[in-house]
């Protein structure tokens, strides 16, 4: 059994569902109800069995009573009609517990090991927890050598289709894509609403952008020339594989524009150990509010460099793990124990 909590766990671990299926195993994936996850999950997980469990609707009374404490109580239930073999999340201490009080094997894949606490309780529920080269190994803790975003944009899994521009009337390399997030989400909370939107009207307004908005409650506040484009978003990576520029008030998806060789402005406040891998090699900048006006005009007036581009995936080809291979791998080590 799979769990997924957001879109950004939904990629991390869509091939390999379905790689798991074709070679024999019954594979369930359970969800949280939250935001528009429900239709993008039943488009993109066509053929595997879904469960909705729990459910958020953006309050700290909602995150802890429907997404932890009776999602506890519904993935028992579920553990005790299915029997499950093994059970995949990423940080997910309701699944975690329910595991631990059954005595059914979890492993999870994460990247965040800022936040302690959880971890902490994760690794003690799981049989074991992985991370990117962030932190030391140990017997509960364990490292994949990449980001886990590459498990669906390595080169080996992604390839781009230009086609996906044809419906927004945009030219390869010629737009920008911007994604603004919600400060309704736990991650988020902290952090100032509409980030993007507060700068908008200083980014170069000679070049179009497409904007994925998760709080469609302020689209009439962004410039009127801005694509505002409607979820669940077909082929999204490759709208972000052929822009000139990605800018995003979330972290995971500046990340994934840094992995499909774009020049990425990450904007929110997280500091994340994650996003280091990235900054040092110079494919993401970590520019807070209005701090990133000034770079995100800059990049804009420069030509992109396509060959550049291809290069950066090709060495991080060479260089990191197969994340999907890695996950694999661990799955069926830990059933066979």
């Amino acid at each position: 059994m799979l769990d997924i909590k957001h879109p950004a766990q939904l990629n991390l671990f869509r091939g390999l569902a379905f790689r798991l299926k074709d070679e024999g195993w019954e594979v369930i994936v359970c969800y949280l109800d939250r935001g528009k996850l429900p239709a993008i999950i039943k488009r993109e997980y066509k053929g595997i069995k879904l469960i909705p469990v729990g459910s958020s609707r953006g309050t700290k009374w909602s995150i802890l009573w429907n997404g932890n404490i009776k999602r506890t109580a519904e993935f028992l239930k579920l553990i005790m009609k299915y029997r499950f073999s093994i059970c995949i999340a990423a940080s997910s201490a309701p699944l975690a517990l329910a595991c631990r009080l059954s005595s059914t094997p979890i492993i999870q894949f994460y990247d965040d090991p800022e936040r302690k606490r959880i971890n902490q309780i994760n690794a003690f529920l799981s049989n074991r927890i992985f991370f990117p080269p962030l932190v030391s190994e140990s017997k509960k803790i364990g490292v994949f050598n990449c980001l886990k975003e590459w498990s669906y944009l390595s080169p080996v899994y992604f390839n781009p289709s230009i086609e996906a521009l044809n419906e927004y009337n945009v030219n390869a390399y010629d737009y920008i894509f911007v994604r603004e997030v919600s400060n309704k989400s736990f991650n988020y909370m902290d952090q100032e609403d509409a980030i993007v939107c507060s700068f908008s009207s200083e980014i170069n307004n000679k070049i179009p952008v497409l904007l994925s908005l998760e709080d469609k409650s302020i689209r009439d506040e962004f410039p009127d020339h801005w694509i505002i484009l409607e979820e669940p978003i077909k082929d999204i990576h490759s709208l972000i594989y052929y822009s000139r520029l990605m800018v995003s008030s979330g972290d995971s998806m500046a990340r994934e524009g840094a992995m499909l060789g774009v020049p990425s402005i990450y904007c929110g406040i997280r500091e994340m150990k994650a996003n280091q891998l990235l900054k040092q090699r110079g494919m993401l900048y970590h520019l807070a509010g209005h701090n990133a006006i000034n770079k995100i005009n800059e990049l804009v007036e420069k030509e992109f460099n396509s060959l550049e581009q291809r290069n950066i995936r090709n060495l991080l080809l060479e260089q990191w793990d197969d994340m999907q291979g890695f996950m694999y791998k661990n799955i069926n080590d830990y059933n066979k124990k």
